[in-house]
């Protein structure tokens, strides 16, 4: 048995691994004790993809669908012909703008799957894309953006010296963390918990407590993260908390700042969010108090109807009090390429007026893909998914498999016959994160300690898989268009040699030789000269182009004011799911994880004459779905949630999905015009209004 050095591609901290090969065979993955920087860490979702890597049900030669709906194996040839031929006659008839794609989040994992395919859409002049980011990111990069001149500027906590860090959204118990790269999140914030630092959780589900040794949670009803934030920043400068030497040198528009968070004090917010005035105010003091403090946030305060401003709060919590770029606050890691230069722009020229109104430039709205193939005066008709699930993963099933059924040609390249795929026309298999080489590209900038690590492919591809960037560029041969499988020697790596060369100095024949490479760690200090790229290099305070998401801040908490009876749903992290990547695997479904309940706090189910184990019907303005009823004390009352990346009733060939389908809870959630922040195109998916009645 022969053992390979190389690292997880399921969430953002890329643990080492060493991958057992005996025959050829993949058999088993452990921890690599020897990695510099993960140090023998990996969860056992890491370690588990050992299975979806052996999965008798993955994908292994490219399919065509039949009219009656049978699959038909047939060569990368016949494949690549029919998708030619059907994107050819759509182009033709309809024009480039008739065909679209949607980017699903694994290709974050992938340093040449996105890549290549961007070259693709690029060669066919596609310009409505769809990508996973608007379900889950798409705020950050904006609120950055705005304030820091550039999407790529996303300052992380020195957790190894802070002394307080406070936590939004996010449960690193359950899923890492995001936007945060390091591994063993939770043996990181053990180790500052002892040493004496304060970690404060805020969620509307009790994260940590004292006991478990790691922090306690303040919680928060969902979907009111920009009023918590809006009072903590009044109070902190009530106390006289700004650092105004900081934001005189490096900041501009301090003023409408301080309007904006005056307007929510602790006793105006506190009824509205459910954290008690006295709450929020030793929370500022204790801020005042701590020079070392810092703070991050996470998909709970992404997903809400304001998360591009609750994201410009975080930041602002870090600058204006002078806790952003020094020790024990927020600082900015580069990794091996620097990139807030290469995601430097203007918020005011990141908007284009469409038919659905005026919208971010980039990836659309993923809950607009329904109505850009149905109701659009130029409908989408022709669909490449890389990677994705997109009628599981965004709201409005139903409607999405309707316009599915519309398309002339569906090409789904992916690595399981999902949900998604069962609409496809042309169905092509992807080799998964063993069967490619790779380099770890999803934690540039959020690293705590950076490195660079490239990994050979651990195996042969089985079947007929191929790595995405052949796909792509297979394709653009067969359309007649450049590709680098016309070279004598295609050399898919160019854009990341040249990357690393400039970004850090590293040559990749020699990370290929080295494997890992470990870099700098951030350091406080040069934040300010090197990352703002603002037109006059000055932290932007209060952007003008917040101007009408202020207005409708306004708005909705005179809504919340008047509607905070009723159930709101929040979507839950597992540490057994993963998006849906794992719900064909077998383990992660024994002691008795065969579906993904309804949890709901016990004194709500009482008041409902519920019980634990009842099955029950979820419903909101937009779906319904069943379930069966778990009671959980650690949800704050009025607040109930659901694990997703279930849903698959519409699976038949991934048979252990199927067996155990669950319910999908995005069928709860709003679709189509108004269910998603004019900001950022970010997806309304918590704090959503349900109802729960016994079935």
């Amino acid at each position: 048995m022969s053992e390979v050095r190389t690292f997880c591609r399921i969430c953002e901290p890329s643990c080492g691994l060493v991958a057992h090969v005996d025959d050829g065979r993949l058999v088993k993955l452990t921890p690599d004790r020897e990695h510099p920087v993960t140090q023998g860490f990996a969860c056992h979702k890491g370690l588990a993809a050992v299975d979806v890597h052996r999965d008798p049900d993955r994908l292994v030669v490219p399919q065509v669908r039949s009219a009656d709906g049978s699959w038909t194996d047939v060569s990368w040839d016949e494949a690549m012909a029919q998708t030619a031929r059907r994107l050819r006659a759509v182009i033709d008839e309809h024009g480039a703008n008739a065909v679209a794609a949607y980017i699903g989040n694994p290709s974050a994992f992938n340093a040449l799957g996105s890549l290549h395919l961007g070259t693709l859409l690029r060669a066919l002049g596609v310009r409505r894309t769809f990508s996973s980011g608007t379900q889950d990111c798409a705020n950050k990069f904006v609120a950055s953006e705005a304030v820091f001149g550039s999407s790529n500027v996303h300052p992380i906590p020195d957790l190894e010296h802070t002394d307080l860090c406070l936590i939004i959204g996010e449960n690193p118990r359950a899923s890492q963390a995001s936007f945060y790269s390091i591994p063993n999140v939770i043996g990181e914030l053990r180790r500052a918990s002892a040493r004496g630092a304060r970690i404060v959780f805020v969620n509307p589900r009790r994260i940590e407590t004292p006991e478990r040794g790691v922090g306690d949670t303040v919680q928060i009803r969902p979907d009111t993260d920009v009023w918590f934030l809006a009072a903590l920043l009044h109070e902190i400068d009530r106390l006289g908390g700004f650092d105004e030497r900081v934001v005189e040198r490096h900041g501009r528009n301090v003023e409408g700042l301080r309007a904006f968070v005056a307007e929510y004090p602790a006793d105006r917010v506190a009824e509205v969010t459910g954290i008690a005035a006295e709450t929020i105010r030793e929370l500022a003091a204790a801020w005042v108090a701590t020079p070392r403090a810092s703070v991050h946030a996470s998909t709970g305060l992404n997903m809400g109807r304001q998360g591009t401003l609750a994201y410009w709060l975080v930041h602002m919590l870090a600058f204006v009090t002078g806790r952003l770029d020094v020790e024990g606050g927020n600082l900015k890691s580069d990794g091996f390429y620097p990139n807030a230069r290469s995601g430097a722009g203007s918020l005011e020229q990141g908007y284009v007026d469409t038919e659905f109104g005026r919208l971010r430039r980039g990836a659309l709205p993923g809950t607009l893909m329904a109505d850009a193939i149905l109701d659009s005066d130029e409908p989408i008709r022709a669909m490449i998914v890389m990677s994705g699930n997109p009628l599981l993963s965004i709201a409005g099933e139903e409607r999405l498999r309707k316009a599915f059924e519309q398309l002339e040609l569906l090409v789904v390249i992916d690595i399981y016959p999902n949900a998604t795929a069962e609409h496809a026309h042309v169905l092509l298999p992807a080799t998964d994160m063993y069967e490619r080489d790779d380099l770890n590209i999803v934690n540039i900038g959020t690293s705590a300690r950076p490195f660079a690590q490239y990994t050979p492919a651990v195996v042969e591809p089985v079947g007929e898989r191929r790595p995405e960037w052949w796909i792509a560029h297979r394709l653009l041969q067969e359309l007649g268009l450049p590709s680098i499988l016309d070279d004598d020697e295609p050399d898919p790596w160019a854009k990341w040699r040249h990357m690393l060369e400039r970004g850090s100095g590293i040559d990749f024949d020699h990370l290929r030789e080295a494997g890992v490479v470990v870099l700098d760690a951030p350091q406080p200090g040069s934040f300010y000269d090197r990352q703002v790229h603002t037109e006059d290099g000055r932290v932007d305070c209060c952007p003008d182009g917040f101007a009408a998401a202020i207005e409708r801040c306004r708005s909705l908490f005179d809504e919340a004011s008047t509607s905070a009876d009723g159930l709101r749903l929040i979507h839950k992290r597992d540490p057994w799911m993963h998006n849906s990547w794992f719900a064909n695997v077998e383990r992660m479904k024994r002691g008795g994880r065969t579906t993904n309940p309804l949890s709901m706090h016990p004194d709500d189910a009482a008041r409902l004459g519920l019980s634990g184990d009842e099955s029950v019907t979820v419903r909101s303005p937009w779906g319904e779905v069943s379930a069966v009823l778990e009671l959980d004390d650690a949800l704050m009352p009025g607040v109930v949630s659901m694990v997703h990346g279930w849903g698959h009733a519409a699976s038949p060939r991934m048979r252990v999905a199927h067996e155990h389908p669950g319910a999908n809870p995005n069928a709860l959630l709003p679709s189509g015009p108004g269910s998603f922040e004019p900001l950022s195109s970010q997806a309304h998916m918590t704090g959503i209004p349900v109802e729960v009645v016994a079935v």
